[in-house]
């Protein structure tokens, strides 16, 4: 399905893909008008970003056998339909990517401005890497350290930010402790006044389409910490998570 609009996040900046539910609002409800006769369930959402064009894929659920699922033309080009997003997903993922920022922050307050390359914010294993090395023999000392860095923003309950600023306004805000991030990647081309989305996660700027929490206070509950820390091949990278089950 593609949607002028929609609510659900696509897969994308090392976030997850959101889940939900589409309806169409038409009559296709049943006798009681309680219940949907037929809803999409939605597992896959991709966006194209040369287009724009985000698409939501997964199946088709009957209420009912009654309705031949060959012989229906469930959602019409141009009809109107209502987007539900799993709200425990989202929220699970926001609080990932938040925290995944929040290791960038914890780095930046232990004074290790390491040019970050990846962020992976999946509940597989999410990590942060960044270009460069630490030295072997200071490498449980620094983990330890920022450990406790981590732990003290999220204590702070430190407010998460989002503006749409001019490209060059976010340039200056977001490469002046770590030059990484390339503007042309979150703008069009075409746009003769391009805006990017900077994300401001406990006083750490970052371009970023993402899914947050409202602050790293937020991050308390599951007890979200760093993990781990490994150096290998000019990168380095840190691990974390939330508190085990």
């Amino acid at each position: 399905l593609e949607l002028d609009v929609t609510t659900m996040h696509p897969q994308g900046g090392g976030q997850p893909t959101d889940i939900g539910t589409i309806v169409p609002l038409s009559t296709n409800y049943d006798a009681e008008g309680a219940s949907p006769l037929y809803s999409a369930t939605i597992d896959k959402v991709t966006i194209d970003r040369a287009t724009g064009i985000v698409t939501h894929a997964g199946s088709v659920t009957l209420k009912t056998d009654n309705i031949a699922r060959s012989e229906q033309n469930f959602f019409p080009p141009n009809s109107k339909v209502y987007v539900s997003v799993n709200q425990q997903n989202r929220r699970l993922l926001s609080e990932c990517h938040t925290a995944g920022h929040v290791v960038d922050a914890a780095m930046a307050k232990c004074e290790k401005l390491l040019p970050p390359t990846k962020g992976y914010h999946f509940m597989d294993g999410p990590y942060v890497e960044y270009r460069g090395s630490i030295d072997v023999k200071e490498r449980e000392q620094f983990l330890e350290k920022l450990k406790v860095a981590y732990q003290e923003l999220i204590e702070q309950d430190i407010p998460t930010q989002i503006q749409m600023l001019p490209a060059k306004e976010a340039e200056n805000l977001c490469n002046r402790l770590a030059q990484n991030f390339n503007m042309s990647d979150f703008t069009s081309p075409s746009d003769p006044d391009p805006k990017v989305r900077v994300v401001t996660v406990a006083g750490w700027y970052c371009p970023c389409g993402g899914t947050h929490v409202r602050s790293t206070g937020e991050l308390k509950e599951r007890g979200w910490s760093v993990k781990g820390l490994r150096c290998k091949k000019g990168v380095v990278r840190v691990r974390y998570g939330p508190k085990d089950d």
